[in-house]
């Protein structure tokens, strides 16, 4: 009994940290994805301000 609960519980405690980990590298490329899109959307909001700013005179 004590053997089979043993092995209940190691399976647990590998189940956690492959939950936690999956859960890491999950959040690390969310975070990544969500900050390349902030800095996208910064980087056109930055050239339209310019491009408005000071347009271009046409004769």
């Amino acid at each position: 009994m004590k053997s089979a609960l043993a092995t209940v519980i190691g399976w647990l405690i590998v189940a956690l940290l492959v939950f936690w980990g999956f859960g890491l590298v999950i959040g690390t490329l969310r975070w990544l994805l969500r900050s390349f899109f902030l800095f996208l959307l910064l980087g056109g909001l930055v050239v339209a301000y310019f491009a408005l700013k000071d347009p271009p005179k046409v004769e």
